[in-house]
């Protein structure tokens, strides 16, 4: 047998670890590492990764520029990859999920033609033709982000977290990376992880904030999205229509229902496809930048062509709603993931269109694959700045391609779905298929496989050093 280098005896043996499994035996007895981390950013990646961390061990302190947790109130889903690396980061990621999601009749996710349904039909008859559906790992499944968001924050003890924190720059002293924020504090951290969005300041300190640097863009896609309640969508559609998660296709635009029993509502989310640019806001808040008051009648005429049934769910959205643009990374990625002591994850890697459902889980992901690693850091004998930014370069190389993929496959999903493309047109076939090797692609990832890997090159990385 090879001898072991200074490091690889501190470094939990690849074949005998089962990710799905306690690792406290892997991690070392003298309780939490002297490595400390900031996550910047407390959304489902940064809550998700914090809970990943306290799991292993490992010292943080997520900041939070709000004064609290908040998700919007719409839906998310988790595809079956996400699920898994969810349970591998901690059971209690997965469980927080799988307590509040609504299950969908027969776990289908059902794409039907939204658009040659009988005009005139009645919904509560009518039948929207079926194109293809997906069975979904163990079912279909949808909740509210911010019902999860909330079973998150349920695991994180309280004086880990620092809310009200806006970052404002990140400098560096003595081999630690120095955070001032807007109130004036700073803080210091041996690594800083951005979780903080399609506007991440960490970005911005890893590769600039001039034109040509990575940035979300507008991706020509906005969306209009509600509740309505269940009793209302029951009366005007009937329980076949209720009980299913729908995606309601068509030229130009498409519709997902899909039914979430924790609110006893519908939710209902309208995607159209816009040649305009988006207005440019001077804001500091997202919400102003990227929101935007709009009304039903808008949502109503974008839809006047499509048949019964996708105009009789947009017609009992509120009266008053926001269209909110869809951002991406496609046309100004990010190079890496990493640089120096400092990483990105969620979408301020890779901000994804919404269309594949695969944007959150991607950063489930990415907090699983740097839990593990930043645990392999944490326990080696003493914090080596090499070994910090080789552990943060093998996380880059783990992640980027395949999320490189994920942007660009959305977008292409997005095509298919509003029937843009001539070669395909409606033709259900030609769409499934398509749709299906694309799904796959995601959901039948080996996230064990991975974290395997991460843990091999990063071995590998030491042992050159």
């Amino acid at each position: 047998m090879a001898a072991m280098t200074q490091w690889e005896s501190f470094l939990p043996p690849i074949e005998q670890v089962d990710y799905y499994d306690e690792m406290a035996e892997t991690q070392g007895e003298s309780g939490s590492s002297p490595l400390e981390v900031a996550i910047i950013g407390g959304g489902m990646t940064g809550l998700a990764l914090a809970v990943g961390l306290l799991k292993r061990d490992v010292n943080f302190t997520l900041y939070e520029r709000a004064d609290n947790f908040g998700e919007l109130g719409v839906g998310i889903h988790f595809t079956p990859n996400a699920e898994r690396a969810m349970a591998a980061l901690d059971p209690r990621v997965l469980q927080s999920y799988v307590d509040i999601a609504t299950h969908a009749e027969g776990g289908f996710l059902t794409f039907v033609d939204g658009f040659h349904e009988g005009k005139g039909a009645d919904p509560l008859t009518s039948t929207e033709e079926t194109m293809f559906q997906l069975h979904v790992g163990d079912g279909y499944k949808a909740c509210r982000r911010c019902d999860f968001v909330d079973q998150l924050v349920k695991h994180i003890p309280p004086e880990k977290v620092r809310y009200q924190k806006w970052l404002q720059s990140i400098g560096a002293q003595e081999g630690r990376s120095i955070l001032t924020f807007r109130d004036g504090s700073k803080a210091q951290a041996d690594i800083v992880v951005g979780c903080d969005g399609i506007r991440s300041k960490v970005r911005e300190a890893m590769f600039g904030s001039a034109n040509s640097c990575p940035k979300a863009q507008y991706s020509h896609q906005l969306g209009f999205r509600g509740l309505v309640p269940m009793d209302k969508a029951l009366a005007a559609v009937g329980p076949s229509k209720t009980s299913n998660a729908l995606g309601h296709l068509g030229p130009g635009g498409f519709v997902l229902t899909i039914p979430l029993s924790g609110v006893n509502a519908m939710h209902v989310e309208a995607f159209v496809m816009d040649s305009q640019p988006w207005p440019e806001i001077k804001s500091e808040s997202d919400t102003q930048r990227y929101v935007l008051p709009a009304t039903r009648d808008e949502v109503v005429a974008s839809f006047k062509d499509f048949g019964p049934t996708v105009q009789t769910y947009v017609s009992l959205l509120p009266e008053k709603l926001d269209k909110w643009a869809v951002f991406d990374m496609l046309d100004a990625p990010a190079p890496s993931f990493s640089k120096a002591r400092m990483c990105l994850a969620g979408d301020a890697a890779h901000a994804s269109t919404p269309n594949q459902g695969a944007g959150a889980g991607a950063g489930m992901e990415d907090a699983l694959v740097l839990a593990e690693v930043l645990a392999a850091v944490a326990n080696l004998p003493h914090l080596d700045e090499g070994a910090v930014i080789a552990a943060l370069g093998v996380y880059s190389e783990m992640r980027h391609e395949r999320c490189q993929w994920l942007v660009a496959s959305s977008r292409r999903v997005a095509e298919l779905f509003t029937w843009k493309d001539p070669q395909y047109g409606h033709n259900k076939d030609k769409i499934r298929c398509e749709i299906e090797e694309r799904s796959h692609v995601l959901w039948d990832y080996d996230t064990d496989g991975m974290v395997k890997e991460t843990i091999a090159k990063f071995k590998t990385e030491l042992e050159r050093m």
